[in-house]
């Protein structure tokens, strides 16, 4: 079974930099620090989600793309954190070859996440 992967139209970003700016912007220094963390995190889950689907071990899927979902959700990440929510669901129900088919989606996600947190500017 092939997943039907729906993402929001394009011309939604990346990530949500006027959220992030509106929920931390008076403390810049949290900014920092959240995006340090993310990227030191971002990519070690990313490589134990691959891991896992290589692994077939849905419990680890899903247990990692719930962490990366919530990561995401800080920087109003809507397409990545709907990948991520959706291979959770799949892995969850035991569905890891359905959990694969979003690999390909997740990988693209995830590099652009990390590409546009990489540029912002919070220093």
């Amino acid at each position: 079974m092939n997943a039907v992967l729906t993402l929001p139209g394009t011309d939604i970003p990346v990530i949500d930099e006027s959220r992030m700016q509106n929920e931390f912007g008076g403390a810049p220094e949290i900014l920092v620090e959240l995006r340090d963390l993310f990227l030191e995190h971002a990519p070690l889950i990313y490589g134990t989600i691959v891991q896992a689907l290589a692994d077939g071990d849905s419990q680890t899927i899903a247990d990692d793309a719930h962490s990366l979902k919530g990561a995401c959700a800080t920087y109003g990440a809507e397409r990545l954190t709907l990948v991520c929510k959706q291979m959770e669901s799949a892995a969850r129900a035991g569905d890891v070859e359905l959990a694969r088919d979003y690999e390909e989606a997740l990988a693209h996600e995830c590099d652009a996440v990390i590409e546009a947190v990489k540029e912002l500017n919070v220093d």
